[in-house]
C-alpha cells in the first residue's frame, strides 16, 4: 500500500556528487585542522573523516594513510612558496617582475600555510622519513633547478653576480621570517612586523638581483 505524502513536508534533498578534486580537498583541508589541533599520532582517519564530511571508506579512496594525506599538504601547500623566478621578457621590466614576485610569495602566506608550518615545527620529528622524502624528491630539487637558472643568467652575462645569485634559495629567507612572526606574535604585531619585512625585502632583491647595464630594460 501506497504511503500518502504529508501534506507540508520539505522534498527530499538531492543528494551532491563531488569531484574527486572537490573531495580531495575537503579531506586535506579537515586534516590540516585536526593535525594541528590534535598533533599527527593523535588526529585519526575517522576524525579527518568524519572533519571532512565523508566516511572512512570514501577517504581510503583517495589517501592511503594519514603519511600521504600530510606529504599532499606539503607539496600543496607550500610548494609554491619554493620561489621560482624567472626574468622577464625583453622589453618588460625586471623592477616590474621583481615587484610581482616579492607580492606573490607574501600573498602565499596564508593561514593554512602558516598553520602547516606550525605543524612542522612541531611535529616534523614524528615522521622524519616523510619530512626526509619531502626535502630530497621536492624541496631540493626545487632549489636545483632554480639556482641552475640563476647560474644561467650570471654565465651569459644578463645578471650581475652577487651574494643573492651564488645562493638563489636566501630569497626566501624574508618570507620564512614574516611566516614565523605569524605564528609567534600577536596579530597585529605579526602584520606591522610581516610589513616592514616584506617592503625591505623588496628593497634588497632590488639592490641584489639586477641586470647588467644595458643588457635588459
Amino acid at each position: 500500500m501506497a504511503v500518502a505524502k504529508t501534506a507540508g513536508a520539505a522534498p527530499a534533498k538531492k543528494r551532491v556528487r563531488l569531484t574527486t578534486e572537490v573531495r580531495r580537498q575537503q579531506i586535506l583541508e579537515a586534516a590540516l585542522i585536526e593535525f594541528t589541533a590534535l598533533g599527527f599520532n593523535a588526529a585519526s582517519i575517522s576524525k579527518i573523516a568524519s572533519r571532512a564530511g565523508t566516511s572512512k571508506a570514501n577517504l581510503y579512496v583517495h589517501f592511503e594513510n594519514k603519511d600521504e594525506i600530510f606529504e599532499t599538504l606539503l607539496k600543496d601547500v607550500l610548494q609554491p612558496a619554493l620561489g621560482a623566478w624567472q626574468l622577464p621578457p625583453v622589453g618588460h621590466s625586471v623592477e616590474s617582475a621583481l615587484d610581482t614576485f616579492i607580492d606573490q610569495r607574501y600573498d602565499e602566506m596564508t593561514p593554512q600555510m602558516v598553520s602547516l608550518m606550525k605543524l612542522l615545527i612541531a611535529e616534523g620529528h614524528r615522521v622524519p622519513a616523510l619530512i626526509r622524502r619531502w626535502q630530497d624528491e621536492t624541496v631540493l630539487p626545487a632549489h636545483r633547478q632554480q639556482q641552475a637558472v640563476i647560474d644561467g643568467y650570471v654565465a651569459s652575462g644578463v645578471l650581475e653576480p652577487s651574494p643573492l645569485t651564488d645562493n638563489f634559495s636566501f630569497i626566501m629567507a624574508p618570507v620564512l621570517y614574516a611566516a614565523i612572526c605569524r605564528i609567534i606574535f600577536t596579530p597585529d604585531v605579526a602584520e606591522a612586523e610581516c610589513q616592514k619585512t616584506k617592503e625591505t625585502h623588496r628593497q634588497l632583491i632590488q639592490l641584489l638581483l639586477k641586470p647588467r647595464a644595458g643588457v635588459l630594460p
